[in-house]
């Protein structure tokens, strides 16, 4: 369930690490042209999404998480994982004479999408997941605007599903994560030259922001996903690090990835730059950053050259330990015990790139949607079990008969939280709701930027992003300098909720689409609010704007004797009854 296993983590420990956050050098300014991004009272909340969630047993589809849970109220970032970068020509040529579809005109060590799973742990030259990105064809039922994915459309699957999400909430960043555990393994020759990084960043803008899919099953083709992505999570594991921290099969330069790396961002950095000024968007670049010496050493991730290309990242807070080994432990236990894991804790980890100089502000720490388990172990962390058991999601946790501690430290503060099961004598360590509320507060006691999720998959409901993002709002005010995360779901007089196209509406219910609260002046199902001004649907606000405000004036609103609306900056006020009477015009019933 975990994307970064660190099954060797331990071995790269040091007793350096133990010496928590301590003085500083002057940290990095912010840029001054940071890229406008979304808060929540000045704070992120980052949820990483796994692609196969939408179309595994778990059916987590982007509507369960967004419109039946609490993941649209409460995340400001969404991190689609993940992008592939494919290896070279003769793995391509490979692929393509056995009738892979998607790789027609991939170029080597580029990014790409194919429909095309990997054989096996280190055969991703070619290995894509084509169907879950915009391929699958969903139900009514599964969508996030309740309208089923036809034979013909061109965008299905996932990214289709985002576009919709968008609709409800337009605010939201959706971000491509690049690479991750599975599919780092042509990372390092793709950014080896600068021609190579140059063709990287082109091929990721073109796939991802321009949108130019290939074509898959009659799905697809250039412009397709336009307008879905707003930058890019660089998920690099890990640059320039020794082989037991590498997934098998990964091409590794010890000696150069480091430069490459650095130099690549700042390619992305500069073609993305560029294309601002061309749509006038704003693009993001996040890291998810490592929490191993060895791997922040070897890959710089607390340079400050690396950080001068990227908008924030996403710490590493857990699998600091895990099932990988015999002892029971906490997998990300915020104070760092000599006595135990070389003394790693989430400490130790921000204090690795606060004090190289990485502002706090771009930091958000990281924070684990599952368990890492233990079987015939003793209810106690740090003592020997009859071996590990692996993961299972927060889901799954909260629905065994646990029984839950919130270990403190001697002074009272929380630590890290555990449960045991008596009845298996099986041991798990992970995150509740407890562990996120204490451990956001200890995050923005250290001036960090927010927090992050893997993964959201993992929790349908959003109870833990709830948690984080209830903490977030009753903090002061954060650092980060952005738009306010809307809630289009309550307006001053009664709830909204998400317009669904198989939803049976009548007079006076509200919904929100497109950043606009609508109500129904009558029966309506199907009805798209905005698309007609004869329809069921009248403009009551603009999202997070008192419906008593004065207005833009809206084609398809029901004005009466006395409403005011604002149109070419001009104030009018209606004479009599109006529905899409362009104010101003000859005969007009509005009145300067």
């Amino acid at each position: 369930m975990s994307k970064h296993p660190l099954p060797a983590l331990a071995a790269a420990i040091t007793g350096a690490l133990a010496v928590g956050l301590v003085a500083a050098p002057p940290a990095l300014a912010a840029s001054e042209d940071a890229t406008p991004t979304t808060t929540i009272n000045g704070y992120r909340n980052v949820g990483y999404y796994g692609q196969w969630r939408a179309t595994g047993e778990a059916q987590a589809t982007l509507k369960r998480l967004f419109v039946d849970g609490a993941a649209g109220a409460n995340l400001t970032h969404l991190n689609y994982s993940f992008g592939n970068i494919a290896g070279d020509l003769d793995a391509l040529d490979a692929a393509r004479a056995a009738g892979a579809q998607g790789l027609d005109d991939v170029e080597p060590y580029t990014c790409f999408i194919s429909d095309t799973p990997a054989a096996g742990p280190g055969q991703t030259d070619t290995a894509g997941d084509a169907d879950s990105d915009f391929v699958h064809a969903l139900t009514a039922e599964q969508s996030v605007l309740g309208i089923a994915d036809t034979a013909t459309q061109k965008l299905a699957g996932n990214f289709n599903q985002l576009a919709q999400l968008k609709r409800l909430h337009p605010d939201l960043k959706v971000n491509v994560s690049l690479g991750g555990w599975s599919w780092s393994k042509s990372f390092s020759k793709a950014v080896a030259t600068a021609e190579r990084r140059a063709a990287l960043a082109e091929s990721c803008i073109d796939l991802y922001i321009r949108g130019d899919l290939p074509v898959i099953d009659g799905r697809g083709g250039a412009g397709a996903a336009a307008g879905i992505f707003d930058g890019f999570d660089l998920d690099w594991e890990w640059p320039g690090a020794p082989d037991w921290a590498q997934e098998v099969g990964n091409s590794v330069d010890p000696v150069n990835d480091r430069a490459n790396f650095i130099a690549f961002a700042a390619e992305l950095r500069a073609q993305l730059d560029a294309l601002e000024a061309e749509t006038g968007a704003d693009y993001e670049i996040s890291a998810f950053l490592p929490a191993g010496p060895t791997q922040i050493n070897a890959g710089g991730w607390n340079s400050p050259e690396l950080w001068a290309s990227l908008d924030y990242g996403n710490l590493q807070g857990y699998d600091l330990w895990g099932s990988w080994t015999p002892e029971t432990g906490h997998q990300g236990n915020v104070y760092g015990d000599p006595a135990h894991n070389w003394g790693l804790g989430l400490d130790t980890v921000v204090a690795s790139y606060v004090n190289a100089g990485v502002e706090p502000s771009k930091l958000n720490l990281g924070l684990a949607a599952y368990g890492q388990g233990w079987t015939d172990a003793e209810p106690e962390p740090w003592t020997l079990s009859g071996g590990g058991i692996g993961q299972i999601t927060w889901d799954q946790l909260k629905a065994r008969d646990l029984e839950i501690h919130h270990e403190r430290t001697v002074d009272g503060r929380f630590n890290a939280t555990w449960g045991y099961d008596a009845g298996a004598r099986q041991f798990w360590s992970f995150d509740d709701e407890v562990a996120v509320a204490e451990k956001t507060a200890w995050a923005l006691s250290k001036g960090l930027g927010g927090v992050d999720f893997w993964e959201v998959g993992n929790d349908v409901a959003g109870d833990l992003s709830s948690a984080s993002a209830a903490v977030l709002r009753a903090a002061a005010p954060g650092p980060v300098a952005g738009g306010e995360l809307l809630s289009c779901a309550t307006t001053p007089d009664a709830a909204a909720q998400p317009w669904n196209a198989g939803t049976t509406y009548r007079g006076g219910e509200l919904v929100y689409l497109d950043g606009r609260v609508f109500e129904a002046q009558w029966y309506a199902k199907g009805d798209e609010p905005g698309t007609s001004v004869r329809g069921p649907w009248s403009t009551l606000t603009a999202c997070g704007v008192d419906p008593d405000t004065v207005q833009d004036w809206y084609a398809d609103r029901i004005y009466v004797k006395g409403d005011q609306v604002v149109f070419d900056g001009v104030t009018f006020t209606a004479q009599w009854w109006s529905r899409n009477d362009i104010p101003g015009g000859k005969h007009s019933p509005w009145k300067r």
